[in-house]
């Protein structure tokens, strides 16, 4: 298959698609009372339940969408027809996705972060819109209300691109090389197995000693350095995050604390070798 894989808007549930398993039965109600309209985390965690007990998991858009779906899906179509599917008149296989990475950079409501001269916006930034899930209309409103802030504090506060600004002097200096594909390879499966949508204590703690170990690589480069950053930060925080909520989810602390927090990590720490 394609790598990453295309993605199946969430638009085509909202249009009427069923998730069925191999036998063409529809599963989701049997997971939530809002069945196909349950929120994304519940939809994928039911559809990852589903593939593991042998069942599998499809999209069934042959009643809802149809003849329809050329015009109305073009982007999804054309995947399909790549992939010698018709969701026309076939179930179209599919695989749970998550945003794994529900945190982002940490910035006041005009998307200023700490760092003089630097501004953040969309699934980078921590703005406080989007709460434990990532959701689409969130991501609009996003974009919106924050990329049009930021365009008005970059017009009325020039002084802060100027000599005065945090960057570049501040930044690590190494050479910009991507992820070596075997190291990545290695990297994608641990935080697959640990650090995707049902995780635990042992199996996070695990992936933390494996990233440790990988960053002595003798292949240590900008790409895969700034990968095993992300992840560190990711399997921290959910590690950290003692109880479930929204898109995280841990089996050994399943419910819910009373009161909402924020988790957070600065990641200095992992930079004093570069010192």
């Amino acid at each position: 298959g394609l790598d990453p894989a295309p993605l199946a808007t969430e638009a085509l549930r909202g249009d009427g698609a069923v998730l069925v398993n191999k036998d063409g039965k529809p599963f989701m109600a049997t997971y939530h009372r809002d069945g196909d309209l349950a929120p994304r985390d519940i939809v994928a965690r039911a559809v990852e339940a589903e593939i593991k007990a042998g069942r599998g998991a499809f999209l069934d858009a042959r009643d809802a969408i149809g003849a329809k779906f050329p015009n109305a899906f073009p982007t999804v179509f054309s995947a399909c027809q790549a992939a010698k599917i018709d969701p026309r008149t076939e179930f179209m296989p599919v695989a749970p996705a998550a945003h794994y990475h529900m945190g982002g950079v940490e910035t006041d409501l005009d998307g200023r972060t700490s760092i003089l001269g630097l501004w953040a916006v969309g699934e980078v930034a921590s703005t406080g819109v989007h709460g434990a899930n990532r959701l689409a209309s969130n991501s609009l409103l996003e974009a919106i209300v924050f990329g049009a802030r930021i365009a008005d504090q970059l017009r009325e506060a020039p002084i802060e691109l100027s000599e005065e600004a945090g960057a570049p002097g501040d930044r690590m200096e190494i050479s910009p090389l991507p992820a070596p594909a075997g190291e990545m390879m290695k990297l994608r499966k641990a935080m697959t197995e640990h650090c995707a949508l049902i995780r635990e204590g042992e199996g996070l703690a695990d992936l933390l000693e494996l990233i440790h170990k990988m960053h002595e690589s003798e292949n240590m480069t900008s790409g895969l350095k700034s990968a095993l950053v992300t992840a560190e930060l990711i399997a921290q925080g959910a590690l950290a995050r003692e109880e479930s909520r929204g898109g995280h989810f841990r089996s050994d602390f399943p419910g819910k604390d009373d009161e909402a927090f924020h988790t957070e990590i600065a990641a200095t720490h992992l930079y004093e070798d570069e010192a």
